[in-house]
């Protein structure tokens, strides 16, 4: 039994429920502390005027609001600006490049990026920078979208306004700061020629809803909060909504799981990446 301040009382099983149902409604293993969940679960039962998480878990089920708001309150997920500067040097120097080869007959080129679980936006908003710093994205050669998600409306809400502490720019090298960002009082607000390129929009990654095709996925730092099963899934996913040909990038220190042999490996034992085989295309039909 864990007592917190407010006087409710939150049993084991009852937190090992939740933990089940964050679970099943999201793909995510919430590893929360069980002090910590506690109180969070009691500032929801007090908010709903629920008397038991029992109630809370059963309200969870049946709405999704309701669990999109206790995940707002647990996920503290780690987020800012160029956090990978492997993955970002490798869409700089090697997709891109590679990518314009095979799409040189269309005209505009079309490039989408889909950032996959972007929290607050700032990993959707360097790799629009990225791409702006390799390619040309205003003299019509290049179409550019990058695609922010995330299960968290309140944190696509901040990504939608784009405005920032300035210290939370602080990875941001000077040079593009002047040129992608305009200072705002004390916050830096994201300037339109990258702020078009970007939408943002609510997805669950536990969800087998499709989303489109894509030519680079970036799911960074994903995998480790999901289950064994949940991963093997999310990444037949992720490789069915990549064009043949594409690229797909995770974080430092994740890998392909090794039962997952339709992507080729690129890179080496510092950074390595994956790309979806040209031929997968016929074979998907």
């Amino acid at each position: 039994m864990h007592k917190v301040a407010t006087g409710l009382a939150v049993l084991d099983h009852e937190l090992t429920g939740i933990r089940l149902v964050v679970e099943r409604q999201t793909g995510n293993l919430l590893t929360t502390p069980d002090n910590v969940l506690s109180e969070a679960i009691c500032r929801h039962l007090e908010a709903r005027k629920l008397s038991s998480a029992n109630d809370l878990a059963n309200l969870m089920r049946s709405s999704s609001v309701d669990c999109e708001n206790v995940i707002e309150d647990l996920m503290d997920v780690q987020t800012g600006f160029f956090r990978h500067p492997a993955a970002l040097k490798a869409l700089a120097q090697t997709a891109i490049p590679e990518l314009g080869k095979n799409k040189q007959q269309e005209n505009p080129r079309p490039l989408r990026i889909w950032s996959a679980g972007c929290g607050t936006g700032e990993e959707a908003y360097s790799l629009a920078i990225s791409v702006c710093e390799a390619v040309s994205c205003s003299d019509g050669v290049w179409k550019v979208q990058v695609v922010g998600s995330d299960i968290r409306r309140k944190a696509l809400e901040a990504a939608e306004r784009g405005l920032y502490p300035q210290d939370e720019l602080a990875s941001v090298p000077q040079s593009l700061l002047h040129r992608y960002f305009v200072k705002v009082g004390e916050h830096y607000l994201v300037k339109p020629r990258v702020r078009n390129l970007a939408v943002f929009s609510a997805i669950n990654l536990a969800n087998p809803e499709y989303v489109g095709r894509f030519d680079c996925i970036f799911c960074m730092d994903v995998l480790p909060h999901f289950s064994k099963a949940q991963r093997a899934a999310l990444v037949q996913r992720l490789h069915l909504f990549l064009q043949p040909g594409g690229f797909l990038f995770l974080g430092q220190n994740e890998k392909i799981p090794a039962t997952q042999s339709s992507f080729i490996a690129h890179g080496g034992s510092q950074y390595a990446f994956y790309q979806k085989p040209m031929a997968a295309g016929a074979a998907q039909g």
